[in-house]
């Protein structure tokens, strides 16, 4: 899709809060051990493996774009062991949909990168556990893992591939300043923090209730979110510092002022292509080939901690109040649209963006970059 188009595209999605996001599932299978993921092959959790059909997804991607979806992370369990992921790939990409995959990295290779990027894979989430490629390693029961990551990392650089690290809050990482620093050697130089999940309610298995690796007072979580608050001066940290600060009010139990649009902008889907508002919520919204005709959801919950979806939100909060006053405006309500417009939280969120735009730049840097923000990071 030209520019031109894209641009077309978001305006003419304006009314209903700009693009939408969707998490999906395209299989439970997973080759990883870690502890804190009910997925892990050694817990036995997963009765049956499950892959989404291919021809079953190409009429799901008709149906999400038309409602508005234009991005879309794939995740498992493992998304690469999918048989037909760079169809997946290419399919969601063909229709307007920008994939992208959170993986483990135990299949990545140089060709396998080169691969991805020809099927319309602009950027890729590979998951790191620690400041060492032993414990990292160990935890994930990948041995080697981290050297294959460091190979196909060169070769997505040159791509112009974006790479970002997914780093679940855990006791593995006993320095964030020294994790920041292993990423660096391992050629990735943009990080998101995904908060530890301790329980789900959806079929998605990625949380564990008894790892002692997420087990986390709040006090220690707080320690934890303000560390890496305060590290995004030195390093391209994808979650924004109001997105931190309102997760850190969730630590606090203070009020949180940001509601989450799971549902309406983000939503899951399962492996058997099931549509939930996000993985914390137990009830399913429906099949995604009713998906057409399901009324979207605004509850302003903020019950969990599930970064892509609070953190998005905090993200989306302008955009979604410029498409309530959009709509105000056509009905011919223009008190209601002045109220909407005029939030406070409009503009704390249109600064976040604004101080975040740099990260958001720096993800497409070249390897050059990589070595210059080391040399910086290793100097202090």
């Amino acid at each position: 899709m030209s520019i031109f188009r894209q641009v077309i595209d978001t305006v003419r999605l304006l009314p209903i809060g700009g693009p939408g996001v969707c998490n999906l599932a395209v299989t439970n299978v997973c080759n990883a051990r870690c502890d804190f993921c009910n997925y892990a092959w050694n817990k036995k959790h997963v009765k049956e493996k499950i892959w989404i059909d291919y021809d079953e997804f190409r009429q799901a991607v008709d149906i999400l774009y038309d409602r508005g979806i234009r991005f879309m992370t794939l995740v498992g369990g493992e998304p690469t062991l999918h048989p037909k992921i760079l169809d997946i790939v290419a399919q969601a990409a063909e229709k307007g949909i920008h994939p992208t995959i959170v993986t483990n990295g135990s299949l990545l290779t140089p060709a396998f990168a080169r691969e991805l990027k020809a099927s319309g894979l602009k950027t890729l989430f590979v998951s790191i556990d620690s400041s060492s490629a032993e414990s990292h390693e160990k935890n994930r029961g990948l041995p080697g893992v981290c050297e294959r990551i460091r190979e196909a990392n060169r070769e997505c650089v040159r791509l112009e591939m974006k790479t970002v690290a997914s780093v679940t809050i855990n006791r593995l990482i006993e320095s964030y300043p020294a994790l920041l620093r292993f990423l660096l050697e391992l050629g990735i130089r943009t990080v998101n923090f995904a908060y530890p999940k301790r329980e789900l309610h959806s079929p998605a298995l990625s949380f564990s209730h008894n790892s002692e690796l997420i087990d986390y007072d709040a006090g220690e979580l707080i320690h934890a979110l303000e560390t890496i608050k305060s590290l995004k001066d030195s390093f391209s940290i994808l979650n924004s510092r109001e997105a931190l600060a309102e997760i850190l009010r969730f630590a606090c139990k203070d009020d949180q002022i940001y509601p989450c649009f799971a549902g309406y902008k983000y939503f899951y889907l399962d492996y058997h292509l099931d549509v939930y508002r996000c993985d914390f919520w137990p009830t399913r919204m429906g099949s995604v080939h009713e998906f057409r005709d399901t009324p979207f959801v605004r509850e302003h919950c903020t019950r969990c901690i599930s970064g892509c979806y609070r953190d998005a939100s905090v993200l989306m909060h302008a955009g979604v109040s410029l498409g309530d006053a959009i709509q105000c405006l056509h009905r011919g309500d223009l008190s209601s649209a002045v109220r909407h417009l005029g939030k406070r939280t409009n503009f704390r969120s249109i600064k976040t963006l604004a101080q975040d735009w740099t990260t958001l730049r720096k993800l497409a840097r070249t390897h050059q970059s990589v070595l210059r923000d080391r040399e910086c990071l290793c100097g202090k």
